[in-house]
C-alpha cells in the first residue's frame, strides 16, 4: 500500500504541473463558427490543433502560423465530403483578463454546394475490371466526392498492378465538375516485367547464400509485388538486419526486364541489452501477469559464427508488491539458441532450444528451484494478420528442500490470430489465441489444460473505443493425489484480471491465501475515451469465475466488479491506474497499478 500512496502523490504533483498555467503565454480561450451547416463543433474541434482550454485539456499555446495551417487542414475535411467549392476565412482576437491574455479564435465558412459523383470513366483497362478499379479507388456514385480520398487511394490501384507484374504501369486522373461530377481514369497497363538480376548491398562478412536463400522468386519470374515484400519480410526476420528494402533497381522496359536491389543494414553483431522498472512478470501459469519491479540483463550474438543463429545469455528479476502466497521474488537465466532454420525447414520467427533456471525464494531462503529444457517451433498459419502457430516441448524439474523433486515432461500448442491494428494502442480488430498444453509423456505429472481467449474491439466514435475481453479455461488431471498443480491451475485477482480483488485472491481459504481452481471464465468489457494527447479515461465491468465444478450453472455464479480508471501513454508503452468496486459487497474496493493495457 505504501507504493499505492506514493503512485497518487507523484500523479498529484504530475496533474498540477501538466494543467498548470504559465501567466506569459497567450492561451486559447474559445474557438467560434459562423456558416458551418454540415460540420459539427465538436468535429471542428477534434480536427484543428489550436484547440481551446477546458476541464481536461490542459492551456493551449497560442501559436498564429497554426491557424493558417488549421483552415488548410479543415478545409481538405471540407473536400472530403463533397464541398468543392467551400471558403474558409480565418481571424484572431486577444482579450486581457486581469494578469493573463487570451485568444479567440474564429473561423468564417462559406460551406458551398455539396457535389455527388455521377460518372466514372476508365480507359486502357484491359486486365482488371472497371469495378475493381471503383472498389480500390472508393468510387462510389451517388456519393458525395471525395478528391482527397481518391488521391489518397491510388496506391491500391498501384500495388493491384504491381502483383499482375504490371511494373512498368502509370495513370491520369480528369474530373469534370457540373451541377455533379465525372471522372475519367486515362490508364496505361504497360508490359509485363520479368525478373533479371538480383543486386545485394553491404551485407558485410555474412555469405550471400544467406539471403539469396530468403529469396520468395528467381531470375525469370513475373514481378510481383507481394514475392518482394515476403523477401523483405524474411530478411528481417533472421534478426541480424535492421533494415531490409527491395526496390526495382535497372529497368530495361524494352526488354520487359527489371532487377532488384537489396539494400541491407545489420544490426550490430555483439551487444548487451538491459531493462529495468515496473513491468509485468507471470508468477503462476494460470495467472495474468502481474505489476513488479523487475530487472533484466542479456547479452546477445545476433550472427553466430557469422550465421543468422542467434545465441543469447539472459537474467532476470522480478520482486512483486504483494506479499501473497505463490507471488515471491524470482530471479533465473537462460540461455538460448535460435535459428529461422531447423532441420532444413524455414521458421518465419524462430527455431529456439533453450536452457532456463528459475529460482524462487522467500525470507532469503530458497524455496523452489525450476529447471527447464526445451524447444519452441513457430509458423505462420496462413490464415491472414499476425497469425502463428507454436509449439513447445519442455522438460522440467521442480526441487523444494522439504519435497522431493518433480519432474514434467510436456507440449503445448498455441494458436494466435491477430487481425489488430495496433497489438499496443488497438483501436479496431480482434485476436484469438487458444493454447493447449498436455503433460504425462514422462515424469510424474500428469495433465491436460486448455485456454482460450478472444478479444474484440471497435470505436464507438474518433475517440473513444469498446472493447471486450472473454476468456475459458480448463485443467485435466489424472493423478490428483500425487502431485502439487497449483502452479499451473486457474487465478483471478489483481489489475489484469478481477479488478475488484486483491492480487490472486479472488478465491481464498480461510487463511485468506490464494486457491487455484480447474475451471476460469472471466469477461472485461471496457469503454475507452481519449481524453487530450497521451491522457484517457475508462469505465469497465469484469466478471469471473472460478471452479472445480463448471458444469454447475455459470451465468448465476458469475462474481462482478464496476470501476473506471485513467491510462496514460508513457515511451514504455501504457500504464493504468484503475478503482473498482465488487458488486455484492459495495464497500470493498480496490486501487489496481496496471503497467500493460489490460487487454
Amino acid at each position: 500500500m505504501l507504493f499505492i500512496r506514493c503512485l497518487i502523490i507523484f500523479l498529484y504533483f504530475v496533474c498540477v504541473f501538466c494543467f498548470s498555467n504559465d501567466d506569459s503565454r497567450l492561451i486559447i480561450r474559445s474557438i467560434s463558427l459562423q456558416g458551418n451547416t454540415n460540420v459539427s463543433q465538436t468535429e471542428i474541434n477534434y480536427i484543428v490543433r489550436q484547440k481551446p482550454k477546458n476541464f481536461f485539456f490542459r492551456s493551449t499555446e497560442f501559436d498564429p502560423r497554426l491557424i493558417r495551417i488549421d483552415a488548410l487542414t479543415l478545409k481538405n475535411y471540407y473536400y472530403s465530403k463533397g464541398f468543392l467549392d467551400v471558403e474558409i476565412e480565418e481571424s484572431y482576437q486577444i482579450q486581457k483578463s486581469g494578469n493573463k491574455k487570451y485568444v479567440d479564435i474564429f473561423y468564417q465558412i462559406n460551406e458551398g454546394k455539396r457535389y455527388y459523383l455521377s460518372e466514372v470513366l476508365v480507359n486502357g483497362n484491359y486486365h482488371l475490371s472497371k469495378a475493381r478499379i471503383q472498389e480500390l479507388l472508393q468510387l462510389n456514385l451517388k456519393k458525395p466526392y471525395d478528391p482527397i480520398g481518391l488521391n489518397d487511394n491510388l496506391y491500391k490501384l498501384e500495388n493491384e498492378y504491381h502483383e499482375l507484374g504490371k511494373l512498368f504501369y502509370s495513370i491520369s486522373v480528369k474530373d469534370k465538375i457540373s451541377d455533379s461530377v465525372s471522372i475519367t481514369l486515362n490508364i496505361n497497363e504497360g508490359k509485363f516485367a520479368f525478373i533479371n538480376n538480383t543486386i545485394i548491398r553491404d551485407i558485410g562478412n555474412i555469405d550471400n547464400s544467406i539471403v539469396l536463400r530468403e529469396l520468395s522468386y528467381k531470375s525469370g519470374d513475373l514481378y510481383k509485388k507481394s514475392n518482394i515484400d515476403k523477401t523483405s519480410n524474411r530478411l528481417r526476420e533472421l534478426g541480424i538486419f535492421s533494415m531490409a528494402n527491395l526496390t526495382p533497381a535497372k529497368v530495361i522496359e524494352a526488354d520487359s526486364l527489371v532487377d532488384i536491389l537489396v539494400e541491407i543494414r545489420r544490426y550490430k553483431q555483439r551487444e548487451w541489452n538491459s531493462s529495468g522498472g515496473l513491468e509485468p512478470i507471470r508468477f503462476a501459469q494460470g495467472a495474468e501477469p502481474l505489476p513488479a519491479l523487475g530487472a533484466t540483463f542479456e547479452w546477445r550474438n545476433r550472427a553466430f559464427l557469422n550465421t543468422p543463429k542467434q545465441f543469447s545469455i539472459k537474467f532476470v528479476a522480478g520482486v512483486p508488491f504483494e506479499d501473497v502466497d505463490l507471488v515471491i521474488p524470482r530471479f533465473g537465466y537462460d540461455a538460448s539458441l535460435s535459428s529461422n532454420w531447423f532441420m532444413g525447414i524455414r521458421f518465419p520467427t524462430k527455431a529456439r532450444i533453450y536452457y532456463d533456471r528459475f529460482i524462487v525464494y522467500e525470507n532469503e531462503n530458497f524455496k523452489e528451484v525450476i529447471n527447464r529444457f526445451g524447444a519452441d517451433l513457430t509458423q505462420r498459419t496462413g490464415l491472414g494478420g499476425r497469425s502463428f502457430l507454436e509449439t513447445k516441448s519442455v522438460w522440467q524439474s521442480f526441487s523444494d528442500a522439504s519435497e522431493d523433486v518433480i519432474q514434467e515432461q510436456s507440449i503445448g500448442i498455441k494458436i494466435n490470430l491477430d487481425y489488430r491494428d495496433d497489438p499496443l494502442y488497438t483501436k479496431k480488430g480482434f485476436l484469438v489465441e487458444m493454447l493447449t498444453k498436455a503433460a504425462g509423456f514422462g515424469g510424474s505429472r500428469e495433465y491436460f489444460k486448455g485456454d482460450l481467449t478472444g478479444n474484440l474491439y471497435f470505436p464507438v466514435s474518433r475517440s473513444s473505443i469498446f472493447a471486450l475481453r472473454i476468456q475459458i479455461g480448463r485443467l485435466w488431471r489424472w493423478n490428483n493425489e500425487k502431485e502439487d498443480y497449483s502452479f499451473e491451475k486457474f487465478y483471478l485477482g489483481g489489475s489484469s484480471s478481477m479488478r475488484g480483488w486483491p492480487i490472486l485472491k479472488f478465491n481464498t481459504n480461510s487463511k485468506n491465501e490464494p486457491i487455484g481452481r480447474t475451471f476460469r471464465f472471466m469477461t472485461n468489457i471496457e469503454l475507452r475515451q481519449k481524453v487530450y494527447k497521451s491522457f484517457g479515461m475508462t469505465i469497465f465491468a469484469d466478471g469471473g469465475l472460478l471452479s472445480d465444478r463448471p458444469s454447475q450453472g455459470l451465468y448465476d455464479r458469475l462474481k462482478w466488479n464496476l470501476g473506471a480508471g485513467i491510462t496514460f501513454d508513457t515511451p514504455l508503452g501504457p500504464a493504468r491506474l484503475d478503482y473498482a468496486i465488487q458488486i455484492e459487497n459495495l464497500e470493498r474496493g480496490e486501487i489496481q497499478l496496471g503497467v500493460q493495457s489490460l487487454f
